[in-house]
């Protein structure tokens, strides 16, 4: 698919964003270990989410098999980590798999985790590494599991969600600076909602023994704020703009909400209404350098990292290390496409990008971009058209993961796409 901006680079339009993928499969979780279904609102349409509902539903009819049950992620990690806690307290014999991608993303410290705890996992093939062979039980004792802060927060979250249901409950202690907070403070949130007390003092997170309880009315999910950022850069990257997104508000539970903040320094002002935000386009002649830390929100780094290259801003990207466990390495992806277009750009300490400014001369008039099986590869890249003639964006159809409506709501806000 080539994707040209609209004729006068100027983009306005209504735009209802997709609800959030993060806490619909949250929710998903807390719902199938309550064992009852309660009224959740505006779940999310996300391939990932559909994903997880469908092996909830495997899982369910399997329950107490004696028979090896096979579970297949495909690339969805979350969905993977997850699951991969809940079937260790689900009696039955389970084997977990997922995409070749997945199967080179880590979920050795979950795994060890969960063994501490009585958890029974095996490896199939690489130590480490998907796929896992698990006999769930009942009996699982809770405790006092350490683990390093930096990890994922997914793993973190998979425990969590779980420990109402161990004997004992359980306390995480995370050791060192924790990365992606946002995402644990949004499941705690969650499990508030749901009925379940949670404690977290410092980086102790303590939860007791209990169960889940339906919440009366049901639970609203939030549009999604990481979703708004490819708006966001939309924004920033066009001759002018005026972006209506309803339904979106902050504060919220979701940390990427941080978007916001960010793209106040690249040109676009948020302007917060009854119904929803507003973007909007300031005047940006400011090419000072930017600089930012995205520990707490790596998923707003590739937006971020295509807009200030295609402001031709230098900047300086941190706190990106676990970017290279992603749907792809992103560090690496970012690197060898943002330098297809004529950007210059490079990897520093296996966690900063570094974006240099250049002569407009060096930037492609036009560029053909690999989205190496990532979602947020296909939309980040899609704005550039704006900057240069055309982008081809190589299989479109990744979107689906988390946005499946992004191509038609950005037809609909001017761009042309034409299929190849």
């Amino acid at each position: 698919m080539i994707i040209h901006a609209p004729d006068n680079h100027s983009v306005k339009c209504t735009v209802e964003l997709p609800s959030s993928k993060s806490i619909s499969n949250r929710l998903l979780i807390m719902q199938h270990l309550c064992g009852r279904d309660f009224n959740i609102k505006n779940l999310s349409d996300a391939g990932d989410t559909k994903l997880l509902m469908t092996l909830l539903c495997e899982i369910k009819k399997s329950q107490g098999s004696t028979e090896p049950v096979l579970l297949d992620c495909a690339n969805a990690g979350t969905v993977f980590r997850f699951l991969t806690a809940v079937l260790s307290i689900t009696p039955g014999n389970w084997v977990i798999t997922g995409s070749g991608r997945m199967k080179q993303r880590p979920v050795g410290v979950l795994a060890e985790a969960l063994h501490q705890l009585g958890g029974r996992l095996l490896y199939l093939e690489q130590p480490g590494f998907p796929p896992l062979s698990i006999t769930g039980t009942r009996t699982f004792r809770g405790g006092t599991v350490h683990l390093p802060g930096n990890i994922s927060s997914q793993f973190i979250s998979a425990l969590m969600m779980i420990a109402p249901c161990l004997q004992g409950g359980l306390e995480l202690d995370l050791e060192g600076d924790v990365v992606s907070e946002p995402y644990i403070n949004m499941t705690a949130d969650l499990m508030v909602r749901c009925g379940v007390a949670v404690q977290k003092i410092g980086n102790l997170i303590k939860i007791n023994e209990g169960a889940y309880s339906l919440p009366g009315s049901g639970i609203q999910v939030e549009p999604d704020w990481s979703s708004a950022a490819f708006w966001y850069e939309i924004a920033a990257l066009s001759a002018d703009a005026d972006i209506d997104l309803p339904g979106l508000k902050a504060p919220g539970i979701q940390g990427d909400s941080a978007v916001e903040e960010i793209f106040s320094h690249l040109g676009v002002k948020t302007l917060h209404e009854a119904g929803g935000i507003r973007l909007v386009k300031s005047n940006f002649n400011d090419i000072k350098p930017f600089n930012y830390d995205f520990s707490s929100c790596p998923d707003l780094a590739q937006a971020v990292a295509v807009t200030c290259a295609g402001l031709n801003i230098s900047a300086k990207l941190s706190g990106l290390s676990g970017l290279i466990i992603k749907e792809t390495d992103r560090l690496s992806a970012l690197c060898s496409e943002l330098s297809k277009a004529g950007y210059k750009v490079h990897v520093e300490n296996s966690s900063e990008l570094i974006i240099d400014r250049q002569m407009h001369s060096q930037i492609n008039e036009e560029c053909t971009i690999e989205t190496y099986g990532d979602h947020r590869m296909a939309m980040a890249f899609a704005p550039l058209a704006s900057r240069i003639g055309g982008i081809e964006i190589i299989d479109p159809e990744v979107v689906a993961k988390s946005y499946p409506g992004f191509w038609n709501d950005l037809e609909a806000a001017g761009f042309r796409l034409v299929s190849t």
